[in-house]
């Protein structure tokens, strides 16, 4: 795996956790609703556009990245996405999570990195 297939890799990455938490943060900016009045609201929320927007730029560096190596190596790392659902839980929506959450994330962490380790 190159430089920009590990470059973009991280892209994808820090992209998914983007996008999570934008989409978290439009939604939670829209008043409760249903209907044809909630998905109006969705589709001109600037956080969910953004979000949106981030996926689809994670998608097109993810074929590239799937192109160039391995997917026994490169999805199960993609996992990292996790630990960055929390950390940016915590940091940017307030959230408190706990020590057993801590925990899984720091877990998680350590498998990606076992895995990657596989590739030298």
């Amino acid at each position: 795996m190159g430089l920009i297939s590990w470059l973009l890799f991280a892209l994808t990455v820090i992209l998914d956790v983007f996008g999570q938490t934008a989409f978290k943060l439009g939604l939670d900016r829209i008043a409760d609703g249903s209907g044809a009045a909630f998905w109006r609201a969705v589709a001109f929320s600037p956080w969910v556009v953004a979000g949106f927007l981030g996926y689809c730029v994670e998608a097109v560096s993810w074929m590239y990245v799937l192109g160039h190596a391995p997917l026994s190596i490169v999805g199960p790392m993609a996992a990292l996405s996790y630990v960055g659902a929390v950390l940016t839980g915590r940091l940017f929506l307030g959230e408190r999570p706990r020590a057993r959450r801590w925990l899984g994330a720091g877990l998680v962490t350590l498998g990606a990195g076992l895995v990657g380790a596989s590739l030298v």
